[in-house]
């Protein structure tokens, strides 16, 4: 075994801070002392996230002809109810309605998200599972929440494509989702004071 000495390094930065290695071991594991520039690491944030989906949803929209109904390039609801109905169709034989723009073959989008989210939090190391207090409440949840979603037609980011477009369901689906974001933050700022 090489010797374990340990010896001071100064830091890149020029602060006065002091990195420490043990002299024999980066080299005994194949590895070289990093004493150059600090790897640089990518940060996304939402807002331009959300500018990079609006357009690349317009643009889908747009140049693939992903219509009717119109402003159809993202939506988790829509997409994901006509990718069940589309499977349903296929396997079961059943006539089950679907949007025209996945009569062929079903938008995928709510897949390429999961997918996407999974890998993203497992590349951040924020992945972990996690079980809900009560998982038959959050399953009735995520019902209400689809199903409304569906009445409103479509979910928060299509509402807000819809509402951009000038549509008067749009605007008012927008407003509404709105609305009940401000009643139920107080509701729950009000239940966690209690």
């Amino acid at each position: 075994m090489i010797g374990t000495k340990e010896i001071k390094i100064p830091s890149p930065s020029g602060r006065g801070g002091e990195a420490r290695a043990r002299k024999g071991e980066a080299s005994q594991n194949g590895e070289g002392l990093n004493l150059g520039t600090p790897r640089r690491s990518l940060r996304v944030t939402a807002v331009p996230m959300g500018i990079i989906t609006g357009i690349l949803a317009v643009a889908a929209g747009a140049l693939f002809e992903v219509r009717p109904p119109e402003a159809y390039g993202v939506c988790m609801a829509c997409h994901a109810r006509d990718l069940v109905d589309w499977s349903l169709n296929l396997i079961a034989g059943t006539h089950l309605e679907v949007a025209p723009a996945s009569l062929i073959f079903p938008l995928l989008t709510p897949i390429g998200v999961l997918i996407g989210a999974l890998v993203a939090a497992r590349n951040s190391g924020e992945f972990r599972w996690q079980t809900p207090e009560s998982p038959l409440k959050a399953f009735l949840y995520g019902v209400l929440v689809m199903n409304f979603a569906l009445v409103a037609g479509g979910c928060s980011i299509r509402l807000l494509l819809r509402a951009a477009a000038g549509e008067a369901l749009g605007v008012i689906g927008f407003a509404g989702m709105i609305v009940g974001i401000i009643f139920g933050t107080c509701w729950l700022r009000w239940r966690a004071t209690r």
